[in-house]
């Protein structure tokens, strides 16, 4: 079979629903902090209805026979202006099916996702990646994406 990529519409956005998430009990498995809150789910359906309008915003997906594989999300993000380039990419998520991955098609949705960046005049993207997550980080520094920053986080002690 072959498999499609596309840009999404709104008959995707449930396929689009489970796989964000899986992706997200995968994370939260990994890394308890990255557990969403009891009512993210329903917020982040809710924002993508929004978002998918929004021609900073783009999503894609794989498709084969009619059943979604894998989705892109991605966005044109400002850059703080001491810093060039002025606008840039960024990969906000990239999921592929449990039973599909290895198949070439996360490679085949970011280089899709790379030419709708290069049509908006970008010269870069960026995409952060759970620090317990090795395979994505392998996988984006495979493609040409090295770490460029780390972030660290703590919780605060009650006051």
């Amino acid at each position: 079979m072959s498999v499609l990529i596309r840009k999404a519409g709104r008959r995707d956005l449930e396929p689009i629903q489970g796989l964000w998430q899986s992706l997200r009990e995968l994370q939260a498995k990994v890394d308890p902090r990255l557990t969403p809150s009891k009512d993210g789910p329903q917020v982040v359906r809710e924002h993508r209805e929004v978002i998918l309008a929004d021609p900073r915003t783009a999503f894609f997906v794989a498709e084969e026979q009619g059943k979604i594989l894998g989705y892109l999300h991605a966005q044109i993000e400002t850059n703080d202006p001491i810093y060039e380039p002025p606008k840039f990419g960024m990969i906000v998520d990239l999921v592929v099916r449990e039973d599909r991955r290895r198949e070439g098609i996360g490679s085949r949705l970011l280089e899709y996702c790379k030419e709708w960046f290069g049509s908006h005049g970008l010269t870069e993207y960026r995409v952060a990646v759970p620090v317990e997550q090795p395979d994505a980080q392998r996988f984006f520094a495979r493609t040409g994406a090295p770490p460029l920053l780390v972030t660290h986080r703590a919780e605060l002690e009650d006051s």
